[in-house]
């Protein structure tokens, strides 16, 4: 969702449509560069079949990557962690296109929601033939996305509401109001099409058994899906910072553990607390990295929290290395 944001912002609209009703596999392979720290990872491109011969071109009679291709590959790799690049982008075809095949039941129904809105505005059937219809689909759509942390992104109760929308002047033509309706869901649906079952290789992490901290979790996973604006991004890293706080008082033994300027934290300070735990259980310069990386975290949550032109790759980065630092005090104190 990153590359298809990266995308959207440089203008490339119409590879970030195709990379948004695709999916991208990575390999369990990857290139170790000579001289270098870079790793070059493999990457599959699951498309619909229709969309393949956008990636290729064939002007000299053998199939080479198409400038969209090139385009896709390059947003990939932009939103890559620094160590990482794309170093093969493949494209496949999927068995048959998504609309038949992966799409879940809530984005079926949000399919049927646009598909009704744009035909009453465009000389389909009368307001007073669908509205029940329309009322009924639009709560079963709220509740779907309240348990999946998401807001439903349509403002209209009822179809006479949309009908005061699309007459009120700036509407006129039909084509108007598709995209409107299209722009309308377009960011809830990639969002969507963005999730799937959690991998096998990689389930669910177990509650930690500290309350606060599992609540904590849970809420900055929903936040981050369900933001949409820089506040909205920037709550994230205040709900990171007040998780990294819970983690801190949940394991720091202020007769045991001792920060090292020999100030005493306070009930708020994550900081200290988390060095300090850090400092008694995994002194020495073997767990270097690990103090770093639950310092880095915190200051990530602080920054996020201050900036004012947050997105949700800011987040969503900041959320994961929040869960990090959770997962990897859990594993290190016999949590897990």
């Amino acid at each position: 969702m990153s590359a298809v944001s990266y995308l959207r912002e440089s203008g490339a609209e119409a590879e970030a449509d195709l990379l948004s009703r695709s999916k991208l596999e990575l390999s369990r392979s990857a290139q170790r560069y000579i001289n270098t720290t870079t790793v070059g990872l493999q990457f599959t491109l699951r498309c619909a079949a229709r969309d393949l011969p956008l990636l290729e071109d064939r002007e000299f009679g053998v199939p080479l990557p198409s400038s969209m291709h090139s385009e896709i590959k390059e947003a990939v790799s932009a939103v890559l962690p620094g160590e990482f690049k794309v170093h093969d982008l493949a494209a496949r075809s999927v068995l048959v296109d998504r609309e038949e095949f992966e799409k879940s039941e809530l984005e079926r129904l949000i399919d049927a929601q646009k598909s009704l809105m744009i035909a009453v505005a465009t000389g389909g059937p009368r307001i007073q033939q669908k509205n029940a219809e329309y009322c009924d689909r639009r709560r079963t759509i709220t509740r779907a996305l309240q348990e999946a942390g998401r807001a439903d992104p349509n403002p209209f109760a009822d179809l006479w509401e949309w009908y005061g929308r699309w007459s009120s002047g700036d509407l006129p033509t039909y084509q108007s109001r598709r995209e409107f309706i299209g722009k309308l869901y377009q960011p809830l649906l990639e969002s969507l099409a963005g999730l799937g079952a959690p991998s096998p290789s990689e389930p669910d992490a177990e509650p930690t058994g500290w309350a606060k901290v599992d609540r904590a979790v849970q809420q900055i996973v929903r936040r981050v899906n369900s933001a949409q604006q820089e506040e909205e991004f920037q709550t994230v890293g205040l709900l990171c910072r007040e998780c990294l706080i819970s983690l801190g008082e949940a394991v720091y033994e202020p007769d045991r553990q001792a920060t090292s300027d020999g100030v005493a934290p306070s009930k708020t300070d994550a900081a200290r607390m988390i060095e300090a735990y850090f400092g008694a259980e995994y002194s020495g310069s073997s767990h270097e990295v690990l103090r770093r990386h639950a310092k880095a975290s915190l200051a990530l949550a602080v920054e996020l929290q201050h900036k004012r032109t947050a997105n949700y790759r800011d987040a969503a980065l900041c959320a994961e290395a929040t869960r990090t630092v959770v997962n990897i005090v859990a594993i290190t104190s016999g949590r897990r």
